[in-house]
């Protein structure tokens, strides 16, 4: 049958989005732009970031999605405000995955290649972009060796 997966960014919020005053008020959005008008949350707020998240996720559920593959969970090490460690982007990543069963929704790790081992317990699927050109295919074969689905997109 078909499944329909839809999309949000989980590491930016972007001005004009409905919920975009909600991530300013809670006091999780930095002054660094990721472009397209987004800028980057702070990872490490979970406790305020948990229910942001979760609202998107029952957006996704209205909508009729089955699943939501999550863009920018780890930030670019330029666009990084805080000094991110690979332990703080590991806490977020699994924060929304876990926010996303809760709810019952099913969710892509979307890129992330050198976690996506780590983090393959916590998602249902993955989404690649351009993993061959870059040699990051390989990251993601506990997925497929677990019978979930790795979508690969190459533009």
């Amino acid at each position: 049958g078909q499944k329909a997966i839809c999309y949000f960014s989980g590491g930016s919020s972007q001005k004009g989005k409905d919920d975009y005053k909600d991530y300013v008020n809670a006091g999780v959005v930095t002054d660094v732009p990721t472009g397209w008008g987004n800028r980057v949350l702070n990872i490490k707020k979970l406790d305020k970031l948990k229910p942001l998240i979760k609202n998107r996720f029952k957006r996704a559920l209205k909508y009729q999605c089955d699943g939501v593959e999550v863009d920018s969970l780890s930030s670019p090490k330029s666009n990084d405000p805080d000094n991110y460690t690979i332990t703080d982007v590991k806490n977020f990543a699994i924060m929304v995955a876990e926010t996303a069963h809760e709810v019952g929704i099913s969710v892509g790790l979307k890129n992330c290649p050198s976690i996506a081992e780590s983090l393959e317990p916590k998602f249902d699927f993955a989404v690649v972009e351009s993993c061959a050109e870059f040699n990051e295919c390989k990251y993601f074969k506990k997925f497929t060796q677990n019978n979930k689905a790795v979508f690969i997109v190459h533009y």
